[in-house]
């Protein structure tokens, strides 16, 4: 084999070799319920429901489920009451792991993709919020 045909071929080839990682990307759910909570939250008042979103927390001044695919920029719900079952338990007890992994124990800002259940509850300032009773699934992004 020429030099120069030699030299295309391992051109060619080495790309094929080269070491790959794998690479995790989060993808947000694209729950239709919470869209709708958001757009009539009084037909919803009460209801007792499954969400698929992204919870987000500084784990000092708010705690808030989130779909971005909504309409006008997504939307962002509040969560209210934490239930006493395991799986709340679980899921906090986790978050507080990760918050002192980093050596911060009092404002830590974290995210997680989440199904939860819960009761949708509107506060008399019209604020709605998710009172949490199960976390049937989570998985953070340290």
């Amino acid at each position: 084999m020429k030099p120069a045909c030699a030299a295309f071929v391992l051109t060619l080839m080495l790309p094929a070799c080269a070491h790959r990682v794998a690479t995790t990307v989060e993808v947000e759910p694209r729950d239709e319920l919470l869209c709708a909570i958001a757009g009539n939250p009084s037909q919803h008042d009460a209801e007792e429901v499954v969400l698929s979103a992204t919870y987000i927390t500084d784990n000092r001044h708010f705690e808030m489920l989130r779909n971005s695919h909504c309409g006008e920029g997504g939307y962002i719900l509040v969560i209210g009451r934490h239930g006493s079952s395991d799986s709340v338990k679980r899921f906090y007890a986790e978050q507080k792991r990760i918050c002192l992994k980093r050596d911060a124990p009092a404002v830590c800002n974290t995210t997680a993709v989440v199904e939860v259940s819960g009761r949708v509850r509107l506060q008399p300032e019209g604020l709605v919020v998710l009172d949490i009773e199960e976390v049937r699934s989570f998985r953070f992004n340290e």
